[in-house]
């Protein structure tokens, strides 16, 4: 058990009232109009269903087929592309349990045959909830290629067992080995966050949520690694009423929306809760599962659903326990707004770079009065933006940028958009000026936001301008609110790219005439 250090009297000064404490974090803007919300109420499973992993349930467990009937158990063969042999049970969920199993086709000098050790998911009902969860998580891990992401070799969903053969890691989950590990050095920490965050990543720029992350679905992959398994309940980036039948999430790691169940505000930080709850439980060395009673509620007093690193490990560095409590905020808005933001903190961290104390959006929301807003909004033509500017919490995203400020550098890592309302723009490349930019309800650096890539271009005001900053959850979820904002944007990226020319890979980047930033 990891042990739990007494907080020393400095560290005990801190305090969550509000406007007060270390980790005191922005209010978070509203007023993107209303998206679908609900869905339908319901119970979910806490017993996690163990992926791929080699040490979940009772170790050296297996089960006959004369035992369990008809179901498949020790010594079973079953078959899809390859055979394979049942050997020793790894975990059992709700839906259906996790075998390890012997390829008996195994060919080494083909690259795509399983290796002779793979983990076998096998559906425990052909009926209702788990083939739908079956079908979830294999279209989910199809779709995602990573290190960090456990491998499908193979499946069927066909005849009397369906299954799905993945990756086998024989080292167990995280849940398996925090009762034995006592309290874990911070370098393992850091190394957690950023495996979990680069899984995420591909995920979250596929569309995908995961919705239950937790250390029972986070692996070892023996090289003091993390590998992010279960997609059984992961769902699109946005969830409209009856595609999310029942919650999601185990107790203990659900993020506020989630044990509420507020679908609506189901989006990438809701992911980034899960994060940060399996990181300081690692942190501390407490299951969280098993520690309900120091989850807190949003009762208008609290910041974050877990009390401060700090109370439990003095000996962790300030800027760990930054990272972690800042994906912790009851207000899913208050928390980060893209995994990729997440990650260059970690990565700094790692490499020795500078450390940003803020955000972009943080350092220049809040810097401009209402009289200013309103003066702005007046001088707006376009009916459907006055709408939405004039809609209660929106004015939190403006921002005004002075001639000559840099809005966004070229190579820099894309965490947030701009949607230009007021002033011109002048975008550059290699200091070079390709275009200026000037429509009302223009949108800026959109497609780098979503995709988590790298500036392509410079963008410089020209005289005073004026924009709404959103970071990439703020961005998708107000292109999902307003559906007629969403068409622009569809049809401004489709002009752009219709004015590239059709050249080689190594002209096109000169030939460009208006960015993709």
């Amino acid at each position: 058990m990891g042990a739990m250090i007494a907080r020393s009297r400095r560290d005990a000064k801190a305090t969550e009232k509000p406007g007060r404490g270390r980790f005191r974090g922005p209010q978070a803007p509203g007023g993107f109009g209303r998206c679908n919300e609900g869905g339908e109420r319901g119970v979910t499973d806490d017993t996690a269903t163990q992926v791929a992993a080699g040490r979940s349930g009772k170790p050296g467990s297996v089960e006959s087929a004369e035992a369990s009937g008809n179901q498949p158990g020790f010594g079973t063969e079953l078959r899809a592309r390859y055979r394979y042999r049942l050997y020793k049970k790894l975990g059992r969920g709700a839906f259906g349990s996790v075998f390890l199993a012997r390829c008996l086709d195994r060919d080494p000098r083909r690259d795509d045959c399983p290796p002779e050790s793979v983990a076998l998911k096998i559906l425990g009902s052909r009926r209702g909830r788990a083939t739908e969860l079956l079908k979830r998580e294999l279209s989910a891990m199809l779709a995602l290629e990573h290190d960090r992401i456990p491998r499908v070799f193979d499946w069927t969903l066909e005849g009397d067992t369906a299954f799905v053969v993945m990756e086998y890691f024989p080292s167990g989950s995280l849940r398996d080995v925090m009762p034995l590990q006592g309290a874990v050095e911070e370098e393992a920490i850091w190394r957690l966050l950023a495996d979990l965050l680069q899984a995420l990543d591909v995920a979250h720029r596929a569309s995908l949520l995961h919705l239950d992350i937790k250390p029972a679905n986070v692996l070892l992959d023996g090289n003091a690694g993390y590998v992010l398994t279960d997609f059984g309940v992961s769902q699109a980036s946005r969830i409209e009423r009856g595609l999310l039948p029942f919650s999601v999430g185990s107790r203990g790691y659900q993020a506020p929306e989630q044990k509420e169940e507020r679908f609506d505000q189901y989006d990438l930080r809701t992911d980034l809760w899960g994060v940060g709850a399996t990181a300081w439980a690692m942190a501390t060395g407490m299951n969280l599962a098993e520690r309900s009673d120091l989850v807190r509620e949003d009762d208008g007093n609290a910041i974050y659903g877990l009390p401060p690193l700090s109370e439990f490990r003095i000996n962790l560095s300030p800027e760990l326990e930054e990272v972690i409590m800042s994906l912790l905020h009851l207000d899913p808005g208050a928390r980060p707004g893209s995994v990729a933001e997440v990650l260059a903190r970690v990565q700094a961290k790692s490499s020795g770079a500078e450390w940003a104390a803020d955000t972009f959006a943080a350092a220049h929301r809040g810097s401009v009065s209402d009289a200013e807003i309103d003066e702005v909004i007046e001088t707006l033509v376009d009916p459907l933006l006055i709408s939405i500017c004039r809609r209660r919490g929106f004015r939190g995203y403006f921002v005004k940028f002075e001639d000559g400020e840099v809005m966004c550098a070229e190579g820099e890592k894309s965490y947030y958009a701009l949607l230009l309302l007021k002033g011109t723009v002048v975008v550059s490349r290699n200091e070079k000026e390709l275009t200026r930019i000037s429509r009302e309800g223009s949108f800026l650096g959109e497609v780098a936001t979503l995709a988590s890539m790298p500036r392509t271009a410079t963008m410089e005001a020209s005289g005073a301008v004026w924009a709404c900053v959103l970071n990439a959850a703020e961005l998708e979820r107000f292109l999902t609110c307003n559906p007629a904002m969403a068409l622009r944007v569809i049809r401004y990226m489709a002009h752009r790219l219709s004015k590239i020319p059709p050249l080689d890979e190594k002209r096109l980047d000169d030939s460009r005439s208006e960015p993709t930033s």
